[in-house]
């Protein structure tokens, strides 16, 4: 019976929900469990705060054994933790800059990307490649905007005269040609196939093949004249070769080459045309005019009057007809109203004219 009375009495304090007189106290666990089961049957309406009370109110614990509600509060004079910033690292090519961290907004380069979509920066300073400009030859600055005397001074330098002679067999040959088949087109020789100034695809006016050409041709001159007076010869085993016709040759064709553009250049520069043709223009379109004349001397061989004068009268076109329409273009534009350059290119016609009979009678008589 003992033992049934303390069962009992055990079981009545674990179920009790309030104190009883000198008996037990309450148990804990049931008054906290009573005290919510009585909290949910009430009307919401009455226990819920406002929604402004709701978030200032902090969370609420719950004392298990003193059956009251007590609020959790931060500890005191304890410092919140900082945030650390995220250090990117240099493999992580996902990696984002810390949010609180604002740097200083730098341009963004411009370049190819790689393969993570960011881009890829060009070298700089000596080691960054440069562009190749196109290389311009520019003839020799010696006689560009120099005085009378300092003219004279670079004339007798033979570096003024280095830039006229870089020029190869190719350049050669393509402008003998041109000579020969383009000498009716206005202004072609010297633009499209001399060049107006010195680049890579036009080395401009030269003077090495004026002066071939003139060499080559007095040599022609005096040996087609002795042929031709060879084979007119009465009687052929007493015939004696005119070596004069080499010296005069010579003095004749260079006078004709080089005396002649430079009466020309003098003209222009009295008239106010300086800036139209250079002297080397000058000698050199007369130079290459020279060209046509090569075979005219071969084939004025032959002993017959008329075939001579004929031959020598289409040579003598021909070789007006390129000096005439190549510089025709520069002076009429630069003279379109004083009319200073249509004698300039009677004179030109003259001049060749007197050329003409000057080789017929001094050396095919």
């Amino acid at each position: 019976e003992a033992k049934k009375r303390v069962y009992e009495q055990g079981l009545r304090m674990m179920n009790s929900t309030v104190a009883e007189e000198g008996d037990f106290p309450p148990n804990p666990f049931r008054t906290v469990a009573a005290q919510q089961q009585q909290q949910q049957q009430q009307p919401q309406q009455l226990h819920q705060p406002p929604p402004q009370q709701q978030q200032q109110q902090p969370p609420q614990q719950h004392d298990m054994f003193a059956g009251t509600t007590v609020h959790a509060q931060p500890p005191y004079n304890v410092a919140a933790p900082q945030q650390q910033p995220v250090v990117n690292d240099p493999l992580d090519y996902g990696s984002t800059p810390p949010s609180f961290a604002q740097p200083a907004p730098h341009p963004i380069p411009s370049g190819p990307t790689n393969t993570y979509g960011q881009t890829t920066l060009q070298p700089t300073g000596l080691m960054q490649p440069q562009q190749q400009q196109p290389k311009t030859m520019q003839p020799s600055s010696a006689t560009q905007n120099l005085s009378c005397w300092q003219a004279c001074i670079a004339c007798c330098n033979p570096d003024t005269y280095t830039a006229y002679f870089d020029i190869d067999t190719v350049d050669i040959s393509k402008r003998l040609k041109a000579a020969l088949f383009t000498f009716y087109l206005p202004d072609k020789f010297r633009t499209d196939v001399i060049g107006i100034e010195r680049n890579e695809n036009h080395k401009g006016p030269d003077l090495y093949g004026p002066m071939w050409i003139t060499m080559t041709l007095v040599f022609f001159l005096a040996l087609s004249s002795n042929w031709s007076a060879y084979f007119r010869a009465d009687n052929r085993e007493n015939f004696d070769y005119d070596i004069t016709h080499l010296a005069r040759a010579m003095v004749i064709l260079y006078g004709f080459v080089l005396g002649v553009p430079g009466l020309f250049w003098l003209a222009t520069q009295c008239l106010g045309m300086q800036a139209v043709l250079l002297l080397v223009d000058w000698v050199c379109l007369y130079g290459y005019s020279m060209v046509v004349f090569l075979p005219a001397t071969l084939l004025c061989s032959i002993p017959y009057e008329i075939w001579i004068w004929i031959v020598l009268a289409i040579a003598t076109v021909v070789s007006a007809l390129l000096v005439v329409r190549n510089v025709a273009v520069p002076l009429l534009g630069a003279d379109a109203h004083n009319n200073k350059a249509a004698p300039l290119l009677f004179a030109v016609l003259g001049f060749h004219i007197i050329f003409f009979f000057t080789i017929k009678l001094l050396f095919y008589k």
